[in-house]
């Protein structure tokens, strides 16, 4: 646990930064998920190998990236509601999409539709309010947590995408 201790206008803007390239760092993983379907979709490769694939990064990085989310980050910015909630039923669909194994190429298609838009939004609406409202013991609290799941998944031993 952090104690609490003054922190320095100039250390607070540092800290913001780190935790906005944490966050962004997670989006630049979604959006690549989101080319790797397309390329999979593209070069013909059987759904259900990008689905498996799909459903992996969604156990590994996704869902545990979602559930940080609506606990530590989307609670600060309850003000923002209609924002928080366009940004939970995005990562809802996602995630229903992820459980289903029927219908492959509507499943893929939605989820790399709907993983594009949830981190188009919150890169130009969610993380200008967040930065505008986030207190300093809160930016270390979700930098603290982030850097704990940090660690790099296994490898994926089908790369069709290259």
């Amino acid at each position: 646990m952090l104690l609490e201790r003054k922190i320095s206008p100039k250390e607070n803007k540092q800290n913001l930064k780190l935790l906005l390239a944490a966050l962004r760092q997670h989006h630049a993983q979604s959006l690549e998920l989101c080319a790797i379907i397309r390329e999979g979709i593209r070069k013909k490769v059987a759904l259900q190998r990008i689905k498996d694939y799909t459903d992996w990064r969604y156990a590994t990085q996704l869902s545990p990236f979602f559930e940080m989310q609506r606990i530590h980050v989307f609670p600060i910015l309850e003000f923002e509601d209609g924002l928080i909630k366009k940004a939970l039923a995005k990562q809802r669909r996602i995630k229903k999409h992820s459980t289903k194994n029927i219908e492959l190429a509507k499943a893929l298609s939605r989820i790399e539709e709907d993983l594009e838009e949830l981190v188009r939004l919150e890169e130009k609406k969610i993380f200008t309010a967040l930065s505008e409202n986030i207190a300093p013991n809160q930016i270390l609290s979700i930098l603290e947590l982030l850097s704990e799941k940090a660690d790099t998944p296994e490898q994926w031993d089908d790369v069709f995408w290259k």
